[in-house]
């Protein structure tokens, strides 16, 4: 199926939130998804027929951006729709002029891990203890992609 993509706006916050709980053990709450918005943010949302299952959130400074967040809802995962996600943030931030974008993945995370190194995406760092478990804590690779 095709997807399409708009800006968060056009779907209640209570959508992005079932998605963002669905996808994450640690989800962000509403007031840190609303916080992404405004100048340097791309806040996207892909839908199937009007339905959304998945967003991207970048942010821009200077020639630099950081993918914040990414997530395709559990029950269309594996249909290569992150893929798809992943490169239509990258497009728009080439045209924004974009030289690099980083982003931090759980170690744990393989799949994701895999898409971003499939893309391009290069290992760069780990940040030790970065992310909260269940239990201890789990690093976070940092990642990082040249696009012009």
């Amino acid at each position: 199926m095709n997807i399409e993509f708009f800006p968060f706006e056009q779907f209640p916050m209570a959508a992005l939130l079932e998605i963002e709980s669905a996808c994450h053990p640690f989800p962000w709450t509403e007031a840190v998804l609303s916080g992404c918005q405004g100048q340097g943010y791309d806040f996207v949302v892909a839908a199937i027929k009007g339905k959304p299952i998945g967003y991207y959130i970048t942010h821009r400074v200077l020639d630099e951006a950081t993918l914040m967040n990414i997530c395709v809802h559990p029950n269309h995962q594996g249909k290569g729709y992150g893929g798809q996600l992943l490169q239509n943030a990258l497009e728009r931030l080439k045209r924004h002029s974009i030289t690099h974008c980083f982003l931090e993945v759980r170690a744990s995370n393989k799949g994701a891990g895999a898409l971003y190194q499939k893309l391009g995406f290069l290992l760069i760092d780990k940040r030790k203890g970065y992310y909260r478990t269940n239990g201890e804590r789990e690093d976070a690779l940092v990642m990082s992609l040249q696009l012009q």
